[in-house]
This record gives C-alpha cells, sequence and structure tokens, in this order.
C-alpha cells in the first residue's frame, strides 16, 4: 500500500517545460572518477589496497525553471534513461582474490545481508543519487530525487555484490570479474561488468530509474593471506589505468522477447589515470 501511494505521488510530481530543440544522448554528460588506497607491493605478492570506483551523470545545474527546482541541465536535458550495463576497467598491476573470502548467497544479501559472514561484506562508505522520471518527460524533468543505501558483499568466486536500497525496491547489482579483452586488453588486465537489475531501471510501469551518481568501491582487506584488491609493482610510468562505459536504454524499452533491455547506446570508454605509489 505504502509502495503504491509513493508511485502515485512520484507520478503526480511530473510537470512540464517547454521541450528543448534536442535531447543529449546518455553518454554526454557521462563522467568517470577513480582512485586507490594503499601502496603497492610486488607481481609475486601484490598488497592490499582500496579500490574507489565513481561513475557519475553531471546534472542538476543551477539556471533552469522554478517548477523544477531551478533545476534544468546535465543528465535532466536527456531523454529518460537508465544504465542497463556498467563496465569498468582496471589496471593490470591490479589483482583480485575473490575466492578466498567467505561468499554470501544472493537471496540472503536481498532479505537479511546482517546474516552474511562478517568478512563477506566488503564496502567502503558509499553514496549514490538517483531520478525517478516518466516515460518520454521533457527535457529538464524529473519526478524525484533518492538518496540510495549501498552494501557491497562477495557473492561468489568472481561476483561481487551491491545491495542497493531506494524508496521503491531493495536490488542486488551483480559485478562479474573477468579478463579485458579486445582492443581493452592493451591498457587493462580485468573488466567487471556491472548489470543493473530490473528494478533499479524501471521500478514499476511508467517510471524510469536513472543512477546519476554511483560513488562506491571495496577496502583493503585480506583473506587466507590473499587481498580481496592487490596491487602488485607499479608500472614504469608510476599511473594506474582505469576505464569506465555504460550501455543505455531509453524509456525503458524492452527488446521484441519482452525478456531483455533494449540498448539503445553503448558509450564510449572513458579512460582515466591514477597515481601509483
Amino acid at each position: 500500500m505504502k509502495k503504491s501511494l509513493l508511485i502515485a505521488a512520484v507520478t503526480a510530481l511530473a510537470v512540464t517545460v517547454p521541450a528543448a530543440s534536442a535531447f543529449a544522448t546518455p553518454a554526454e554528460f557521462q563522467r568517470f572518477a577513480a582512485g586507490v588506497v594503499g601502496k603497492a607491493g610486488t607481481n609475486a605478492k601484490p598488497r592490499a589496497i582500496t579500490l574507489k570506483l565513481h561513475p557519475y551523470h553531471e546534472y542538476g545545474v543551477k539556471g533552469g525553471p522554478t517548477n523544477t527546482g531551478d533545476l534544468n541541465s546535465g543528465a535532466t536535458m536527456e531523454a529518460p534513461f537508465s544504465t542497463v550495463f556498467a563496465n569498468v576497467y582496471t589496471d593490470k598491476a591490479i589483482k583480485y582474490n575473490l575466492r578466498a573470502f567467505p561468499t554470501c548467497k544472493l537471496q540472503t544479501v536481498l532479505d537479511d545481508p546482517d546474516a552474511c559472514a562478517k568478512a563477506s561484506r566488503v564496502d567502503i562508505p558509499s553514496s549514490a543519487t538517483g531520478l525517478v522520471r516518466t516515460k518520454g518527460a521533457l527535457p529538464g524533468i524529473y519526478s524525484l530525487s533518492t538518496v540510495l543505501e549501498i552494501k557491497t558483499f562477495v557473492l561468489t568466486k568472481d561476483t561481487l555484490a551491491l545491495r542497493v536500497v531506494t524508496p521503491l525496491v531493495t536490488a542486488v547489482i551483480e559485478g562479474k570479474i573477468g579478463k579485458a579483452t579486445g582492443s581493452a586488453a592493451k591498457k587493462y588486465g580485468s573488466r567487471i561488468r556491472f548489470t543493473i537489475p530490473d528494478g533499479l531501471i524501471a521500478p514499476t510501469d511508467g517510471l524510469v530509474s536513472q543512477l546519476v551518481d554511483f560513488n562506491s568501491g571495496v577496502k583493503a582487506v585480506s583473506s587466507k593471506g590473499k587481498p580481496l584488491v592487490g596491487l602488485g609493482k607499479c608500472p614504469k610510468s608510476k599511473k594506474l589505468n582505469f576505464g569506465y562505459n555504460g550501455e543505455f536504454t531509453i524509456n525503458a524499452t524492452k527488446n521484441a522477447d519482452q525478456r531483455s533491455w533494449k540498448i539503445d547506446q553503448v558509450g564510449p570508454r572513458i579512460d582515466k589515470t591514477v597515481r601509483c605509489k
């Protein structure tokens, strides 16, 4: 009952302003930052580091109509979009050892995260913001801005689980770690492919959920003598490579099979470097 009332209230908040001459694409306002806390080890014995990942969209710059809270630029100038897949690329000097850690089952992460083994929870203080928009909303329009709660767990030997709580849903973003392939393999060692669940794409019919700021990461911890995220010898450049790109659906559109989301745009990879100590 409460969820139904909230959905009705969110939908009622949508207002109309004159449309811009053209929509921006989801990738136009995509940004990315990354960081590490800790010192390098050796290739034979990497050291545990804190890994920080921050994909975000520019949004909410002042200067818009008063009926949208004076916000009318950045991601709100785009057609309502959702990220379906988020790809993070990390340097060849960074290694992952999830198999050394206790895991927590997906349903437990969802229903009772406090029941997970203590060592399976690996997040750093994290924050995220989402915009709820109606399908077909005009540029500059959003219905609700929400702050999300994030907890991160080791799910399997190669997958992280990000438990996300919003006013409408509780869901898990799974991040599967694998080798970087194709042209990315020239610069990166690994790719973490995060799959955004349906509830964070379209919490209900008629609404689109945009994750516009997702600032999270994993802490420097070890288990069985293995670091969760280990940093080997620094490259000669003393710089670590990080990359990000998103795959987006517009207006939460399904493919013809009605089972999977239509990918309307694959954003270009954003490459960044971080100092290696």
